[in-house]
């Protein structure tokens, strides 16, 4: 699996990306001196013959928040990520608007993961 993390790699050389997993997690690190929460932002595309798996971004933020999923998948963008036909995530609302908003032609997914277990 490759990483083109950096807000300065272009996606297009890599892609088209069909497929989208993003997720979140929550760390503690060290500000001030002091442990506080932060987030991890990851998406994870993969090509359409399945072949090329690639980290396209990670983004550190406060809290998982609306604006922040926004501005995350905005950059992915604008870096040349295209032709999405899927994307799974959990259900966080403010990450499935910023899918919507960002990638509109894309189907999104609850995963399998966040599926609520019956």
């Amino acid at each position: 699996m490759r990483t083109c993390t950096s807000s300065a790699t272009p996606l297009g050389e890599a892609g088209p990306f069909t497929f989208v997993a993003a997720d979140a997690l929550t760390m503690k690190v060290r500000e001030g001196g002091r442990a506080i929460n932060a987030v991890v932002m990851i998406a994870i595309g993969v090509n359409a013959d399945g072949r090329r798996r690639e980290v396209l971004g990670l983004r550190v933020a406060t809290s998982e928040t609306g604006p922040a999923w926004n501005t995350f998948f905005a950059d992915l963008v604008a870096r040349g990520l295209t032709g999405v036909r899927l994307i799974t995530s959990d259900a966080h609302q403010g990450l499935v608007e910023a899918i919507g908003s960002n990638l509109p032609g894309a189907s999104w997914r609850r995963c399998r993961t966040h599926s609520p277990r019956t």
